[in-house]
């Protein structure tokens, strides 16, 4: 089986998709390096002159208020305050406020980590649809009889290619964004606590875009069609994640945005309308959304099972149907 992995990898490297997946995410992460340079650059001349006119103002304000204070006190109110020392006037409050480090990775951490896992996905799925497009399947299973060995090892190299996929990009685009905050001379905002949340979320990232791909692995051994991956994914976009939570509100932990967002964050809500007879309104009835928590196990555990799902559908199809 290891040589059979080994074929699979080598497979794989040789594939245009892989290398077009990894170029499309690294365009997207060149996008957040230069959005990062553009909210932590420093302020423009003009941006700095208007703050020290506006700096001028305030102390001017200051000054008169200090003075009405001092007439105050000395017309016999010795604790007359009129609040003139509440701000000190400081360049910096007139400036743009510019992110710390530890801000701009925050906030584009879910960005790259949606585009990754799509990516992810989509490596997946053209990696196994390739092949039975092609009709190499076939001609594959010729050396390797064994389908459970040729789908288990599709599924290895499939992984093992999406890692690749969103590993690199991930690493340049960090390596960009902290370049662009050290060229900027932006604060770093980091501390140890800090480090540990950023790690858990990239790596729980991680794991969802593993995920995502070998259930959409098993869905395209299912169907076997690129085309008819894309028409599963947009029913279930449709149905389970925009349609069911407005017909049947109850059922919104099914969502799977809500479950990754739940995995990924610790933490994620759906909003159920709670609905109690009141005589005094012309409807008579009063409605109110009553907040619903899904925690990281949850979302683990709905997720692994519709992972689980697609991977057992997609061998069982596999397994006993023709592949020519």
């Amino acid at each position: 089986m290891t040589a059979l992995l080994r074929a699979e990898l080598a497979r794989a490297r040789a594939r245009p998709l892989v290398l077009g997946m990894l170029l499309l995410v690294l365009l997207g992460g060149l996008g957040l390096v230069l959005t990062g340079w553009w909210s932590t650059r420093p302020p423009s001349p003009a941006q700095v002159e208007a703050a020290r006119v506006a700096l001028a103002e305030q102390e001017q304000v200051v000054a008169l208020c200090l003075e009405a204070q001092a007439q105050a006190r000395a017309a016999g109110g010795p604790d007359a305050e009129h609040g003139c020392s509440d701000v000190v006037p400081s360049l910096e409050r007139f400036l743009p406020q510019r992110p710390t480090l530890a801000a701009v990775l925050t906030g584009r951490l879910p960005t790259f980590g949606t585009l990754a896992v799509l990516a992810m996905a989509m490596t997946a799925a053209g990696l196994v649809t390739s092949e039975f497009r092609s009709g190499a399947i076939a001609t594959w299973l010729t050396f390797a009889p064994r389908r459970g060995q040729v789908f288990l090892t599709k599924l290895a190299a499939s992984s093992v290619a999406a890692l690749v996929v969103a590993l690199v990009p991930a690493v340049l685009t960090l390596a960009g964004l902290v370049a662009v905050c050290a060229l900027n001379g932006v604060a770093w905002g980091v501390d140890g606590a800090w480090a540990v949340r950023f790690l858990t979320s990239a790596v729980r990232w991680l794991v969802v875009g593993l995920a995502v791909a070998a259930a959409v692995h098993g869905l395209a051994f299912a169907v076997r069609h690129a085309a008819a991956v894309t028409a599963v994914a947009v029913w279930w976009v449709a149905t389970v994640e925009s349609a069911l939570p407005l017909v049947l509100p109850e059922a919104g932990w099914l969502r799977t945005s809500t479950n990754i967002a739940a995995f990924v964050e610790g933490r994620a809500w759906y909003w159920v309308p709670v609905c109690v007879t009141d005589p005094t309104v012309p409807s008579g009835e009063t409605c109110e959304l009553a907040s619903h928590a899904v925690g990281a196990g949850q979302g683990a555990l709905v997720g692994g099972v519709l992972v689980v799902l697609m991977v057992v559908v997609g061998w069982l199809s596999f397994r006993f149907r023709d592949v020519t």
